[in-house]
């Protein structure tokens, strides 16, 4: 079915706060098969579900992510407030931990988990990545790792972590000697950035496109050959698939 090939971006980001566990329950109770989460480290250097290296668009507060133990950002609001204003005022910012908690409790989801440019900066690719990689050790078959770094995705497939993926910055990459020195089970690229010709049929890893949140652009994706389609509105788009096939 269709709605099974969508990714929950950021969970049910449309409705909720994004990268919080709020959203990610959300998109899995409407019916998520597969979500995607960013993650960057704290001060102590432990793994939270965030997006943005600065915590003022997501929290309200000054500050960075990385200036703060996990105590601290733990204790921080992560409500949107422009979007949301006051709605979401007591959730909060949520540690992987949690994610993997909810991953364990839903066997048959899929999380991309992004490694954040941000996070490699602070800890370096080897510490970064036996951060996350411990931390998700437990559902470790449900995780694919991906990043726009491709080198922290060499080093996770030769540590032998299972299941890789890349975000590309173009997509011309997708031919390059890196990619295919990696051979990614999945590859991530914005749908605007895919030339009008290309044949997705063709590329031999998964192809996931976003941002789309029209289903009729979903459709047309599909068609061309696109296996999954990412997206922050997971329930409607669900919903509205769920009335079509190819």
């Amino acid at each position: 079915m269709l709605q099974d090939r969508l990714v929950a971006h950021r969970g049910y980001q449309r409705k909720y706060p994004e990268n919080t566990l709020l959203a990610y329950r959300e998109a899995i109770a409407a019916g998520a098969r597969a979500i995607e989460t960013d993650v960057l480290l704290s001060a102590d250097r432990q793994p939270v579900l965030y997006h943005d290296a600065t915590l003022t668009r997501v929290s309200g507060r000054r500050g960075r992510i990385d200036q703060l133990t996990l105590a601290q950002l733990l204790t921080l609001p992560a409500h949107e407030p422009k979007r949301f204003g006051t709605a979401f005022a007591d959730n909060r910012i949520t540690a992987l931990t949690a994610l993997v908690e909810l991953l364990a409790d839903h066997p048959g989801v899929t999380a991309y988990i992004e490694i954040k440019h941000e996070a490699l900066a602070f800890a370096g690719i080897e510490q970064c990545y036996r951060i996350i990689a411990d931390c998700l050790a437990p559902v470790a078959s449900q995780c694919v790792l991906i990043s726009f770094a491709f080198d922290v995705i060499a080093h996770a497939s030769a540590q032998g972590w299972q299941r890789n993926g890349l975000v590309l910055e173009r997509w011309s990459d997708h031919r390059s000697n890196a990619v295919a020195a990696i051979a990614p089970e999945v590859m991530f690229c914005n749908h605007r950035k895919v030339p009008a010709r290309a044949d997705l049929n063709q590329i031999v890893p998964e192809v996931v496109l976003y941002e789309i949140d029209c289903p009729a652009t979903a459709i047309h994706w599909f068609r061309r050959g696109a296996d999954r389609v990412e997206t922050f509105d997971i329930g409607g788009m669900i919903q509205a698939l769920a009335r079509h096939a190819l």
